[in-house]
């Protein structure tokens, strides 16, 4: 596996390239949801279509959290862009003998509270209109071995009559009594739906 490996500089880099490039390519960027910040560290789960994904959880972190950032990646992408691991990324190889020495490596990033984690539990890229993610396990195994507090992000982008699309991102802590994969699957996907149904009722640019 490939480790992050935070560079101060890169760091700081990072957090002002974000800010500059969102509100350069993005007509308004609107937040709605539980922006809380928890006394631990946190582990934030989100939709993922775009390119766009890490820099918008990053956004949020810099508004918000202030948590040291940190994304699991494929590493297969992440071999192409290994400069991504002195922001925060580090890899994992999905079936592979790799595989739980990312997971320990993720479990112990967890386990330091100025951290936050942001993984795609679909473990891939999927169109913005897919209606229902299924998720890997792994993020139901590290919040059950952590106790780490889950934010689900859900991102929509759209243009309406802008050449510029704006972005909405919704966010909701997931409250639940057991960290079964099926039940963190299918409490994200009904507050996606959640989310959908409010923004096409709700939007007005």
């Amino acid at each position: 596996m490939i480790k992050a490996s935070h560079n101060p500089f890169l760091v700081w880099l990072f957090k002002l390239f974000t800010q500059i490039i969102i509100h350069a390519k993005f007509k308004k960027i609107f937040i709605e949801g539980d922006t809380g910040t928890p006394n631990s560290s946190i582990l934030v789960i989100n939709n993922h279509f775009s390119w766009w994904d890490g820099f918008f959880v990053n956004y949020l972190n810099n508004k918000y959290w202030k948590k040291n950032f940190y994304v699991m990646m494929l590493e297969e992408e992440l071999e192409k862009r290994k400069f991504l691991t002195q922001g925060g990324a580090f890899s994992i190889r999905r079936n592979h003998s790799t595989t739980p020495a990312s997971l320990i490596y993720a479990k112990n990033i967890l386990k330091n509270t100025h951290n936050l984690l942001l993984m795609y539990p679909q473990g891939k890229l999927q169109a913005q209109a897919t209606r229902y993610l299924h998720f890997e396990p792994g993020v139901a195994h590290l919040a059950g071995k952590t106790g780490a507090p889950i934010k689900m992000v859900v991102t929509l982008i759209d243009y309406f009559g802008s050449p510029r699309p704006s972005v909405w991102l919704y966010i909701k802590d997931l409250i639940t009594n057991t960290y079964k994969p099926a039940n963190i699957e299918q409490s994200y996907n009904d507050f996606m739906d959640e989310c959908i149904e409010h923004h096409n009722k709700n939007t007005d640019l």
